[in-house]
């Protein structure tokens, strides 16, 4: 009994030197070289780098012309086309009018021939005949002046209106070569600003192109740095609770296995001094220890009563369960600590119709709640 209060005095600074060594952790997780800190700092660059491409983006954009005048480029386009198509047809029905105007011209001119000829054969006619009738009559001579004044004069007014339809075609020749001219400026300021239009929509689809590509790619990036912190701090939490749970584990079975060697000795210095066995006559030892508030819990009485009895009761058979460690791992299976108590009913849950019957584990309830500790399960099994 000395034995185990001194190995009892000694484990408690060793679970105090591993609290300090856990707690020693915990800080080098919140506060090292790889630790939250660290990540948090990592995490606060990243939105700063996106938040440097967003003003970025949004500076390309204020470049690039605006969504209104995209998108009514193809109207203008097709305004212009249809312009073009407009001055195309009116050139075709200048064409025409031009065909029209040289065919009537040319009419003109053979009918100016015809009476070229007509007059040159009268004149040749009028000559022969004065040679041929030297001494002709008065009324004949007059009737010729007349005739030769009428083709005179038909033939100034031929002169004149020939006169007049070429003023008329020069002045048409010069009013289609303006407008041609005209239209040729406008034709080929319509192709340059089509040209233009495309050259922009070229360089904007490219800087756009371009933009979304370096977004995409940054996008990309911190995803991928976020999914590596996340996975960092994932990782190292679960590493940090799985150290802490094993450790929490190692501590609590040190810490049940000295309240068992603590309720053990309760229970047998409060045992009359007729039950005690001859080894334990060192009274003053064990009140000494058992006085100790700071290292050692009090316990009533009737514990000690209760496991004097149960040691003389038939013991109870659990399947799978043949030590203390197996009684730990039955109490984390149920999801109870050592400190906590099992029902009938849980205990039935987990062993199913291989749980012994009700009446046998109840003569084992010391304080007869219906629900059994470790030290009450320990007893019935008399492991």
């Amino acid at each position: 009994m000395e034995s185990n209060q001194k190995s009892s005095f000694q484990e408690i600074p060793k679970l105090n030197e591993e609290l300090l060594s856990k707690q020693k952790q915990l800080e080098k997780i919140e506060s090292g070289e790889l630790g939250l800190n660290k990540i948090w700092i990592n995490i606060t660059d990243m939105n700063k780098q996106i938040s440097l491409l967003n003003s970025a983006v949004n500076h390309l954009k204020a470049n690039v012309k605006s969504a209104a005048d995209l998108t009514s480029l193809p109207v203008t386009v097709e305004g212009l086309q249809k312009s073009v198509a407009s001055i195309g047809s009116t050139l075709n029905s200048v064409h025409l009018a031009v065909e029209a105007m040289q065919k009537t011209v040319d009419e003109h001119k053979k009918a100016m021939e015809l009476l070229q000829s007509n007059m040159n054969q009268h004149s040749l006619e009028t000559r022969g005949s004065n040679q041929i009738i030297p001494s002709p009559s008065a009324p004949s001579e007059l009737d010729n002046k007349t005739h030769s004044e009428n083709l005179k004069q038909d033939i100034l007014y031929l002169h004149n209106s020939l006169e007049e339809v070429n003023s008329a075609l020069v002045g048409y020749q010069r009013q289609n070569d303006l407008k041609l001219e005209g239209m040729n400026e406008t034709v080929s300021n319509l192709t340059q600003r089509v040209n233009l239009v495309e050259t922009d929509l070229v360089a904007m689809s490219k800087v756009e192109k371009q933009a979304n590509l370096s977004f995409s790619m940054m996008r990309d990036r911190a995803a991928t740095l976020k999914r590596e912190s996340l996975h960092q701090v994932t990782s190292r939490t679960d590493t940090v609770k799985t150290q802490s749970m094993k450790k929490e584990d190692s501590s609590d079975a040190q810490v049940s296995k000295l309240r068992e060697k603590l309720q053990l000795i309760s229970a047998l210095a409060n045992k009359p001094e007729s039950n005690r066995p001859p080894e334990t006559t060192h009274e003053e030892q064990v009140q000494s220890v058992t006085s100790k508030p700071s290292a050692l819990p009090e316990f009533p009485q009737s514990l000690g009563d209760h496991t004097e009895k149960a040691a003389q009761l038939r013991p109870v058979s659990l399947p799978g369960i043949s030590s203390i460690k197996d009684l730990q791992d039955f109490f984390h299976k149920t999801g109870q600590n050592m400190d906590g108590k099992l029902t009938y009913q849980e205990i039935w849950n987990s062993l199913g119709s291989a749980a012994p019957a009700p009446e046998s584990l109840r003569e084992f309830d010391a304080d007869g709640d219906g629900r059994y500790s470790f030290l009450e399960l320990r007893a019935a099994l008399g492991v």
